[in-house]
């Protein structure tokens, strides 16, 4: 087995019981390298179209990447990968901390379950060894009490994900968490894990990842730290990513309020949401497993009208702004206390957010009073009002319950034209980068088209085109995706793969890899029905109308001609998506080109 790799898949069915390893082969690996990209391949090729997110056919995989757990830095990283509840179609979700690694120290590369267990269970992988075990008395339990209990029981460096109270019930914006406040938070997986009755997995291992090339990855580390060593990095580990919260909402990069608002005329004093706030109540500073950079902060106990405990996690700047500029609200200390609700239950910070702006914006209008809302006035900018929904939401309780599915759903419920309020692409509520503002740090393509495009819609770290091959790459490896602020993110993802796998391979081959990991994620997404050309945008998001003042006044995001000259350099067909069987073929994609123009089908037989 190549260096990077434990070369062990574990697979658990359970409704069955049954545990059973497998040794994956060279060639899955050289062509889709890990993370969600074996994970794509091997649900695409195990897995029926059409199946219940929420039954017992659906998989969820747990993977690592071949940088994972190596002296690599930032190489920490795992991605979980289903079907989304919240969409239908593909879904994963990317987290940090210490999991990954500690997943290959125990013996494997990742981690793939089915069925649903007659009741609740966990998964305890120690050093090779994998068994089930009773979750009963962990049921009902919240993400933070889950892994203090099974510390106590496995020992300081068991490495724990679980899933709260949101997962149990299956609320579709639900997350999976680790380290009390690092997580997957993406496509409803929680809801998924919370399906099958899978409360947590633990993993404890000493074992090591080896690598091909011991002495060059030591020269590379060497080479890359000190290229870390810069004011961005060091503003990241300051800071946090929420450094620039307070001027994004005036310049346009931060939607305000539900998407329809306009930062400097309803949020004209935004010193609350300065990096000096946020960090206000900061005790100290640290990172994912061994990461150069570090951007994560732990806050002490709240020290005024919110009490979350000490160790919350500080906001990172998704958070920040959806519970900030989204909702018009600027006190820093409640947006503490929403993410630490949305950690405690295990519910998506951004999906959170956005929903309750949409019901701010269907009280203002009158469609929902306070006699449907448990007597909170969901008004703009009334932070307790804010927290009190979250908590509301992330138990399902009351209106909550309403909220719990995401705004698509809750406007479905709703009614009386609450669907005009309800901003989502797909189902999935969308990051908070605004495609007008075009911030263009993320993965080239333009903001309006990923959005749209994205196997998993409304990601501001999608991507769709063919910038965004490297990317995925990025993912793929383990890495984390903030190595591309600092460095080019290819080059290094290229350069540590060779040296940690052995295996030499230009530039032009690792990006044909990216290729096909994303056509995966995107076929799975067209045999479950859902093109993405067809996917409906809310006008709010592209401009159309165009905002009347502000800076961005006038803008509208041309997502049309985005999307038709990407669809053109993928060579995809630009009425149904289907990536042209020439291109599957030259990827050798041979079974999917058949899937999809089957050869009877072609003029003269095809080739």
């Amino acid at each position: 087995m190549a260096g990077g790799y434990i070369g062990k898949l574990l697979f658990v069915n359970l409704s069955t019981g049954t545990i059973k390893e497998e040794t994956p082969e060279e060639n899955l690996l050289r062509d889709f390298i890990g993370g969600y990209g074996v994970g794509g391949r091997l649900l695409y090729s195990r897995q029926k179209g059409g199946v219940d997110p929420l039954g017992p056919d659906n998989t969820l995989g747990i993977m690592t990447g071949p940088l994972t757990g190596t002296p690599t830095p930032m190489g920490c990283r795992y991605v979980v990968v289903g079907k989304s509840p919240l969409t239908g179609a593909w879904g994963d979700a990317n987290c940090g901390a210490d999991f990954g690694p500690h997943l290959k120290f125990a013996g494997y590369d990742g981690v793939f379950f089915t069925g649903i267990a007659t009741k609740p269970v966990y998964l305890l992988i120690n050093n090779g060894k994998a068994e089930l075990k009773d979750a009963t008395r962990l049921w009902g339990k919240s993400t933070f009490e889950t892994e203090d209990i099974l510390q106590a029981e496995h020992g300081k460096n068991a490495k724990v994900i679980s899933i709260g109270t949101a997962g149990e019930k299956l609320s579709l914006i639900a997350s999976i968490v680790t380290q009390k406040g690092s997580v997957a938070g993406r496509s409803g997986l929680g809801a998924v894990m919370g399906s099958k009755k899978l409360k947590a997995v633990v993993v404890l291992g000493d074992g090591k990842v080896t690598v091909a090339d011991s002495e060059t990855v030591d020269k590379l580390r060497k080479e890359y730290l000190a290229a870390f060593k810069s004011p961005i990095t060091g503003g990241l580990h300051q800071w946090g990513t929420a450094i620039h919260t307070d001027s994004s909402v005036h310049s346009g990069d931060t939607p305000v309020k539900n998407w329809g608002g306009v930062g400097i005329r309803d949020i004209p004093d935004v010193s609350g949401l300065s990096k000096e706030l946020i960090n206000a109540n900061v005790e100290k500073r640290g990172g994912c497993w061994r990461c150069p950079i570090a951007c994560r902060g732990s806050l002490k106990e709240g020290p005024g009208e919110y009490k979350y405990p000490a160790g919350t996690k500080r906001p990172e700047y998704e958070t920040a702004a959806a519970f900030g500029g989204m909702c018009a609200n600027t006190n820093a200390e409640a947006i503490a206390m929403a993410n630490h609700i949305c950690n405690y239950y295990g519910i998506d910070t951004i999906s959170t957010g956005t929903i309750i702006a949409f019901a701010m914006e269907c009280y203002e209008h009158g469609i929902i009073t306070k006699k449907d809302t448990d007597g909170i006035e969901l008004k703009w900018g009334d932070h307790r009002a804010m927290v009190a929904m979250i908590e509301k939401l992330a138990k399902r309780e009351g209106f909550g319950g309403v909220l719990a599915d995401g705004v698509k759903k809750a406007a479905e419920r709703i009614g009386k034209g609450a669907e005009k309020f309800a901003v989502h692409i797909g189902g999935q509520e969308l990051g908070l980068h605004d495609p007008k503002f075009d911030f263009p740090a993320f993965a080239g393509t333009p903001t309006a088209a990923k959005y749209m495009m994205d196997a998993a819609p409304g990601r501001h770290t999608g991507g769709f085109g063919p910038t965004h091959f490297a990317w995925l790459i990025v993912n793929a490896t383990g890495l984390c995706l903030h190595v591309n602020t600092v460095v080019d993110g290819l080059k290094y993802a290229t350069e540590f793969l060779a040296a940690v796998t052995g295996w030499q391979r230009p530039r032009e081959e690792i990006l044909k890899c990216g290729e096909r990991i994303g056509i995966m994620r995107h076929v799975f997404t067209l045999r479950e029905g859902d093109n993405p050309i067809n996917r409906k945008v809310h006008g709010r998001i592209t401009g159309e109308p165009p905002q009347q003042e502000g800076p961005l006044a006038g803008v509208t995001a041309d997502i049309k001609e985005q999307v038709y000259w990407n669809l053109g350099a993928l060579d995809w067909d630009r009425v149904t998506a289907k990536p042209s069987r020439q291109k599957l073929l030259e990827l050798g994609l041979n079974d999917i080109a058949e899937e999809l123009w089957p050869a009877q089908a072609m003029p003269g037989g095809g080739p």
